[in-house]
């Protein structure tokens, strides 16, 4: 049961996110004009008349794609072709939502832009995330990434800097029957290992963090290490035998200079980088952007040395699709279960 929102502006994102949710549901395909109209009815004024922001309209549309997928598709199949047949229906029911072409200075200064449903959903399946995981997302958006882990039955530590944004979170976890006041902070993961409580661990990280923004702290400088500090931030967290997955910039390369240290620690015992592989920019095109990407997953060792180490995946893919294809054996390679 949704708890009810406590201010004016997250009741009007609720009541859009339930529209859009209802036209998702009905495979109705909504324009742009058809979604701010929409956002307009439930914040009783227009676009022009400063009532919301596109972002605002944007955030909501996909919360509610969210809270269809939670219901819909459930716990995706470990099965490779039954999987990719899964993400090509979210792929269609994302694309029921109208691209994210308006742009906001606070979307630029904080680099929100959100993970693409059916590419959080490849995350969450390679992650293989599953019933009694223990899951955290530290800079978690509208929740793309925690909608697939809560339908895998997995308890989700979601962290979010922006406060909207945090509040569609809270819907999201408390309609997957979790209680945000317990599982959502609203803090800067730049120093997560400092801000969580120290008995929040997690089995699987899946994670978008910011690729060069911090949060405001340096105006709009950009640093190119902001993505990957939030990365070893994460894995601090991490349980043995557990298995974090990261989107970052295609820029964080191997051979680049500034990210040595970042690969040197991820080589470094007790982790192993067992997938590094580029995505294309045509993934991000709905939401405003076509950056391309690098999708990371990282295992953490068990102890005494257990467990069999396995050669690393390395590829470029221009979709979803393909990605699969690449990880496919990485995501049937057997991983210990979480100690009860």
């Amino acid at each position: 049961m949704i708890s009810a929102p406590t201010t004016p502006d997250a009741t009007a994102s609720l009541d859009l996110a339930r529209a859009v949710e209802r036209s998702v549901e009905r495979s109705r395909p909504l324009s742009s004009a058809d979604l701010f109209a929409l956002a307009a009815d439930a914040w009783g004024g227009t676009l022009a008349e400063g009532a919301f922001t596109p972002r605002d309209a944007y955030d909501a549309a996909e919360l509610g794609l969210h809270l269809h997928l939670l219901r819909a598709v459930g716990p995706l199949p470990s099965d490779p072709g039954a999987a990719r047949e899964a993400l090509a229906e979210v792929e269609r029911l994302s694309a029921l939502l109208p691209s994210q072409t308006r742009r906001t200075a606070e979307q630029n200064d904080y680099q929100q832009f959100s993970t693409p449903a059916a590419y959080a959903g490849l995350c969450a399946w390679v992650s293989g995330v599953g019933e009694g995981h223990r899951v955290i997302e530290p800079s978690a958006g509208t929740g793309a990434l925690c909608a697939f882990a809560l339908a895998a039955g997995a308890t989700v530590y979601a962290n979010e800097l922006s406060g909207r944004r945090a509040d569609t979170l809270a819907v999201l976890l408390d309609e997957a029957g979790q209680d945000p006041s317990q599982t959502l902070t609203r803090e800067n993961a730049d120093h997560l290992d400092a801000i969580l409580a120290p008995s929040v661990r997690a089995d699987v990280v899946l994670m978008n963090p910011p690729f060069s923004q911090t949060a405001g702290r340096l105006g709009r400088r950009r640093v190119v290490t902001v993505g990957t500090n939030h990365v070893l931030q994460a894995l601090k967290r991490l349980e043995p035998g557990g298995r974090l997955v990261a989107i970052l910039s295609a820029g964080v390369r191997r051979g680049r200079p500034t990210h040595r240290p970042f690969f040197q620690a991820l080589d470094a015992a007790p982790y192993q980088l067992r997938a590094d592989v580029e995505v294309g920019g045509a993934v991000y095109r709905p939401y405003g952007t076509s950056v391309r990407t690098r999708l990371l997953v990282v295992d953490r060792a068990l102890p005494l040395g257990t467990g069999t180490a396995s050669e690393r995946v390395e590829a470029v893919a221009q979709g979803v699709a393909a990605a699969l294809d690449a990880l496919t054996p990485l995501r049937a390679a057997t991983r210990a279960p979480r100690p009860l």
